[in-house]
């Protein structure tokens, strides 16, 4: 056999083994997912994320066929989740909770990650109710008796939250700059620290979301404000800034993305589980117990918000001086 037949009959043989290898390689892939799915909580245990997501999760894993585990990794403005994902394989077997401080926290600080291009959308999923409370000792009865006071008595007025940067830390901000108010941020890593301060005297108000919930219906605390469009089914009776004032509602809308990168068959299979699930009667009612309600958008559509967002937030940040530090 001379060499060029030799040359012929080799690369054929390589050819036909290939051939043979990919439909075999493509048999022995295991299908997504072949083991259980994390999910990281930028936020401590136990607060209204937490536990929504815990449950959404549970609804979710008998449809993937699969656990779905949370981890909680509270700090850091909330960005834990989006720093992690940054790094993680784009397998789909580590995805994170993206809520607003994601988008702000890049202009505040070097964050190690650039929203617009280092994260896959999956899907948007769910906005805060979010308000101010305060002790049942308080002798703050309305929300006009709270700002009134904090006019009155520029920096005595503390309030906390749980992390820096986070909505409801821009957002009682922006309330000091159209009320000309003076009050101190209290920051913590998650909402129940702050919950236990204000219940302890260390800080005057609450600021966040329906983690108050089962304080306010005990009597140990009392809400005056809801920041949403419509009064929340929770506080019937308590006012929205935007009846009170005209304050643009804000409800700091949540989803759950992926590392860049992720296969499309596995962003459509999550997409589809996530998108079922959140549309059920059971999920609905979970987000009507605390004080949450649907916000959905798919993969495309939420990279676009997210992009949008991220250019909005540096605007903010710029306008209430939060990058002074930066």
């Amino acid at each position: 056999m001379n060499m060029r037949i030799h040359g012929y009959f080799t690369a054929a043989l390589a050819l036909a083994g290939a051939a043979i290898a990919a439909p075999m390689s493509a048999a022995a892939a295991p299908a997504y997912p072949a083991h259980a799915v994390h999910i990281i909580v930028p936020y401590q245990a136990g607060g209204s994320t937490d536990i929504v997501i815990r449950k959404f999760a549970e609804l979710a894993a008998p449809e993937l066929g699969q656990p779905i585990v949370i981890e909680n990794r509270g700090g850091a403005g909330a960005t834990m989740g989006a720093r992690a994902i940054k790094t993680a394989r784009p397998d789909g077997y580590t995805l994170a909770v993206l809520p607003s401080p994601v988008y702000r926290m890049p202009h505040i600080q070097d964050m190690g990650y650039d929203p617009t291009r280092d994260f896959t959308y999956v899907m948007m999923l769910s906005g805060y109710t979010l308000g101010v409370a305060v002790p049942a000792s308080s002798p703050h009865k309305t929300w006009a008796e709270f700002i009134g006071y904090a006019k009155q008595h520029p920096n005595e007025v503390t309030y906390g939250t749980a992390s820096v940067g986070s909505a409801s830390n821009v957002m009682m901000e922006e309330i000091a700059g159209r009320n000309g108010v003076t009050w101190r941020h209290i920051p913590y890593k998650g909402e129940s620290e702050v919950l236990t301060a204000v219940m302890g005297g260390q800080v005057t108000a609450y600021a966040g979301s329906t983690t108050v919930q089962p304080l306010v219906q005990s009597g140990k605390m009392r809400m005056l404000v809801t920041w949403g469009e419509q009064r929340s089914a929770q506080y019937p009776d308590t006012p929205t800034l935007h009846e009170l004032d005209g304050t643009p509602p804000a409800n700091a809308p949540f989803g759950i993305a992926g590392p860049q990168g992720m296969p499309p068959a596995v962003v459509s299979k999550l997409h589809a589980v996530f998108k079922h699930v959140a549309e059920s009667d059971a999920f609905k009612q979970i987000l009507t117990q605390y004080g949450q309600e649907l916000v959905y958008m798919d993969g495309k559509d939420y990279a676009a918000y997210a992009a949008q967002q991220y250019a909005l937030e540096a605007e903010i940040v710029r306008k209430l001086g939060l990058a002074a530090n930066k």
